[in-house]
């Protein structure tokens, strides 16, 4: 089903593809569970010698065959997701997702040090997203930084975590930046959701 990108609010659908995969993998965890419990349940029943034992097998085994079926059909559904965010950067012949997702980090970086008064490595720390490393005695991020230019983003971007860091610091107070990184996030928003709708 085609969705409007205008009728549909931006904040709750990028919720949904942030959390997608999270649900994703927690029911096919589920679900190989329950099939191993299942299956416990269905070699017991095998053992039962009289005409229930034969109509227990029976159910379970159809109620089996339809959790492979389920559980094909979730690994799909995620292989779906994941194909949809990257179809929507590949068509984006403009590269605008891109250039948005470097407004995003060189504003919350702006954003981080006008309200915190530290840099990027303490920003990277604090909010768990992203790694510092230490190269030649110097803490580089160097993830971080591949966003903070439109030729260095990554084929497949993190942005997920470009976005998280947006959040991140406007949760931290006020700056010059604060609107313009808030424009900026919902334009993303609605990019990305005209892009896969």
């Amino acid at each position: 089903m085609k969705v409007d990108a205008f009728s549909y609010p931006q904040e709750d659908f990028l919720k949904e593809l942030q959390t997608g995969r999270a649900k994703v993998q927690i029911m096919e965890s589920t679900l190989t569970d329950f099939f191993e419990e299942l299956s416990f349940v269905h070699k017991q029943s095998l053992q039962l010698e009289d005409s229930r034992g034969e109509i227990i097998s029976g159910a379970l085994a159809d109620l089996l065959e339809e959790l492979r079926f389920t559980t094909r059909q979730l690994s799909t559904l995620q292989g779906n997701l994941d194909d949809a965010i990257q179809t929507a950067f590949t068509q984006d012949a403009g590269h605008r997702l891109r250039e948005l997702l470097v407004q995003l980090m060189t504003c919350s970086l702006q954003h981080w040090e006008e309200t915190t008064g530290t840099t990027k490595i303490e920003l990277a720390e604090q909010s768990g997203i992203w790694k510092v490393h230490l190269d030649k005695g110097y803490f580089r991020l160097r993830t971080f930084d591949r966003y903070l230019s439109v030729p260095s983003v990554p084929q497949k971007p993190r942005w997920k975590d470009v976005t998280r860091t947006a959040r991140y610091v406007l949760a931290c107070g006020e700056s010059s930046v604060s609107e313009n990184l808030r424009s900026t996030l919902k334009e993303f928003q609605k990019h990305l959701l005209q892009l896969t709708a």
